[in-house]
């Protein structure tokens, strides 16, 4: 979504904190698109006022990044800017 929309959203990184005095119930969604699909911003978000920070890439290419860096605390969004 950080690419799509040109850095207006920002990507997080998830994080757990336990309750020792409260149980945890954690439901997860998973969505995602076509592997072969071209992540870019939005067109529209794109001006002479507000450049393109993030290159084009594939979503299969970012999510090998993804997992690349994922355990070294580097985020893959960082591998995409311009």
């Amino acid at each position: 979504m950080q690419i799509l929309s040109n850095g207006f959203f920002k990507s997080l990184v998830h994080r757990v904190v336990t309750n020792a005095e409260k149980e945890r119930l954690s439901l997860v969604l998973v969505y995602t698109l076509e592997l072969e699909t071209e992540l870019e911003p939005v067109s529209d978000l794109v001006d002479d006022k507000r450049p393109a920070r993030y290159m084009k890439i594939k979503l299969h290419d970012y999510m090998e990044k993804y997992h690349d860096t994922y355990a070294t605390g580097t985020l893959a969004i960082d591998g995409v800017k311009i």
